[in-house]
């Protein structure tokens, strides 16, 4: 590689870093936004939604470079949307989930938690579902 090259890639590669750490870190907090009780775990919207953003700029960034360079974008881009939809079902059956995720924070023993269970069973429609 001639100089004018190599400095090329070295900025190239800061400017890529630039762009991937802030997803990095968003993705992070989602993960961790996720593990709060229920009606605050849905503030992991916004940062969901902010990486979705930024994942795309990054790979429209990389449109020129070779795809091995797209694979972690696009994988990203993938759990983001499997977190989302985790999330949008949690609206979704905001009731049921809800009462069991309260159930199993007042369950003290192994009984009283497999009773818990069958709330999680529950089906959309109240049908037991096994």
């Amino acid at each position: 590689m001639t100089e004018p090259e190599l400095e090329q890639e070295i900025a190239f590669a800061r400017e890529k870093a630039k762009r991937t750490l802030p997803l990095a870190l968003l993705v992070l907090l989602a993960l961790i936004a996720m593990y709060l009780p229920l009606p605050k775990r849905f503030i992991a919207f916004l940062p969901l939604l902010i990486a979705v953003v930024l994942t795309i700029r990054l790979l429209r960034f990389l449109s020129m470079r070779a795809g091995r360079e797209k694979i972690w974008p696009a994988f990203t881009l993938v759990i983001v949307g499997m977190l989302l939809s985790t999330l949008v079902l949690q609206v979704a059956f905001y009731d049921s989930w809800s009462a069991y995720e309260s159930c199993l924070s007042g369950a003290q023993t192994q009984q009283a938690t497999a009773s818990c269970e069958q709330l999680k069973n529950a089906g959309m429609l109240g049908l037991v579902v096994r």
